[in-house]
């Protein structure tokens, strides 16, 4: 067995274990300014975990809206259309992992 380095972003080496594909796990960290998104909601296959490392924002799962702070996290089914944004005053820093199914 061997780790293999894998290109992340927002991290500065992240080691996989060459016999586990890159797509069943993927991690990285975003940062975004206040009153901003990385993207708009969407959808896609498998389960998606936000962990929120400084700042705060608002996570959308579907209708729904919850408040993230720093040092919390949501796990979702990311089937359903889902979003971040920075409904902060400051700069929000978290981290992404998606398993596949």
């Amino acid at each position: 067995m061997a780790l293999l380095v894998h290109q992340t972003k927002g991290l500065t080496r992240c080691l996989v274990d060459e016999d586990i594909s890159e797509e069943d796990l993927h991690i990285h960290i975003s940062e975004i300014a206040p009153g901003t998104r990385a993207h708009p909601p969407h959808s896609h296959e498998g389960i998606e975990a936000f962990y929120v490392l400084e700042g705060e924002g608002t996570l959308e799962v579907g209708e729904e809206r919850y408040l993230l702070h720093a040092n919390e996290a949501a796990i979702l089914d990311a089937g359903k259309v889902h979003g971040l944004a920075n409904t902060g005053v400051s700069p929000m820093k978290y981290m992404v992992i998606i398993a596949r199914r």
